[in-house]
């Protein structure tokens, strides 16, 4: 364990021993409220014992300042040049109706919400806002050390945890995770819809002319998917196929793979190289399991130079290769939500060239899945004091916000009204989404990913046998690290 893990754990250990210094630090360097005193519940002798949330609603919250740290599309105040969107002023009126009936203010503002500020706050109890948007590489490691507050404990007081209304139960219970006490929690909510939200996990999108081209029109490969048919092997047929010389220079023009997904093929045949062990008790890194075998291979085969745009030393940025797929000069490419809107994809897609497909499975898995590398979404710190009445202000918001249709028909508006496609990422691969954990830290993300276990693979160093090998222990010694076991 790392000394910097270890100062904070026993600053941490002391802090919630001692929950009067978080109350009294909790709102010291507050940017955007007063000093307000907690709120406890109200009694009285017929009536019993009322939850907090229902009183201070009853009659307000005495012009209480939330404020959050948050999503860049949800801020109150436009950027310097910035015009108003139709969007924004819905947003805003939105705001000031639940502070008319709260009597309250709120502020959404973009801040520092990276690992190291976070970590810093919960230690000296600093309270930075109601709630603030971070991604699992950050509020996993404060989840562990009790820097944030499980939000199934919230419940009571009348948080709208499950309610699909007023939060996005696809993205939120994904973030339901086994805490230091050694129970599931759920730690962090989402407000998917109109007005914002979760970049959905990594697919493969197509070129429907390059696939039909060689024998694999848009409805065929569809219908492959439904059927349980789109796999390892059919993928590297059609990638191989398309890859081509056209000009006869003794170089590939047009490849079959722009780009991979990531990573997240690693998840495809029915295994997780990481996963939490019952018998152990602990987090374990399971990366030399056979039956992860097929998946790593996988890997290895589409960054073959028959199939991929050279990868060897990441020559060629996700960006450059991305353009590369948009201009058709590619069959397939690992997209994810972040992409749907950009100008590339939507020109691409409005001309009816795009689809989607799940990433292909393994010969050892039922069906596809969905993982999602990049979940940001709202926790609340334990240095927030004033979170009973957060809770009320959220509600109204996420209520007022969520609406998974809404995003969904805004994704089939991006894809060029292909319903299709939207019904292979929607109903088939995020039906089966869950959070990726090799993102549970910023040093497991760079053990895994950029430095370490898959770029070994994708680039060509190592086999996958002997990448497994190599970073086996490295994995568990962060995963002890992150999880304290």
């Amino acid at each position: 364990m790392s000394k910097r893990m270890r100062v904070l754990m026993l600053v941490l250990a002391v802090l919630m021993i001692v929950p009067s210094i978080l109350a009294g630090c909790g709102d010291s360097e507050d940017p955007a409220t007063t000093t307000t005193a907690a709120t406890t519940a109200a009694t009285t002798p017929d009536a019993g014992t009322t939850t907090a949330a229902t009183t201070e609603a009853q009659k307000g919250l005495g012009g209480y300042e939330f404020y959050v740290q948050g999503d860049h599309e949800l801020r109150t105040e436009l950027d310097a040049g910035e015009e108003e969107t139709e969007k924004h002023l819905e947003l805003m009126n939105l705001y000031a109706s639940i502070e008319e009936e709260l009597d309250c203010s709120i502020t959404f503002a973009t801040g520092d919400n990276s690992t190291e500020s976070m970590t810093a706050a919960a230690v000296g109890g600093v309270k930075l806002a109601d709630f603030l948007i971070c991604r699992q590489s950050t509020w996993i490691p404060l989840a562990m050390m009790g820097g944030i507050r499980p939000l199934d404990s919230m419940v009571e007081a009348g948080l709208d945890l499950y309610n699909d209304d007023v939060y996005n139960q696809t993205y939120t219970m994904m973030t339901q995770l086994r805490g230091p006490d050694g129970k599931e929690h759920v730690w962090a909510l989402d407000m998917t819809g109109k007005y914002c939200d979760l970049s959905f996990g990594h697919y493969y999108a197509f070129n429907k002319e390059l696939c039909e081209a060689v024998g694999y029109p848009a409805d065929t490969l569809y219908q492959a998917v439904r059927d349980g048919e789109w796999d390892y092997e059919m993928m590297l047929e059609i990638g191989r196929k398309i890859t081509k010389d056209t000009d006869g220079d003794g170089a590939y023009d047009i490849h079959g793979l722009a780009l991979d997904c990531d990573g997240n093929e690693i998840w495809t045949n029915g295994v997780d190289f990481i996963r939490y062990d019952e018998t152990a008790g602990k987090w374990i890194a399971d990366c030399q399991n056979p039956q992860l075998m097929p998946a790593l291979q996988f890997m290895a085969d589409i960054s073959a130079g028959d199939m991929e745009i050279p990868v060897f030393g990441n020559t060629a940025g996700r960006g450059d290769r991305r353009t590369n797929f948009y201009q058709g000069r590619a069959g397939f490419a690992g997209l994810y939500g972040g992409n749907i809107d950009g100008d590339e994809f939507r020109e691409m897609a409005g001309n009816g060239l795009m689809g989607a497909l799940p990433i292909p499975k393994g010969p050892d898995a039922d069906g596809y899945i969905m993982c999602l590398v990049d979940h940001d979404a709202y926790v609340c710190m334990v240095s927030n004091q004033d979170w009973e009445k957060s809770i009320q202000i959220m509600n109204k918001i996420g209520a007022g916000i969520t609406d998974w249709d809404a995003y969904r028909a805004q994704c089939l508006e991006y894809y060029g009204g292909d319903e299709q496609a939207i019904e292979m990422i929607f109903d088939i691969a995020l039906k089966n989404g869950f959070l990726n954990i090799a993102k549970a830290s910023d040093a497991l993300y760079q053990i895994t990913r950029k430095d370490g276990f898959f770029s070994n693979i994708y680039e060509l160093v190592l086999t996958p046998a002997a990448a497994a090998e190599t970073w086996q222990d490295v994995i568990q010694a962060e995963l002890d690290n992150v999880f304290q076991q």
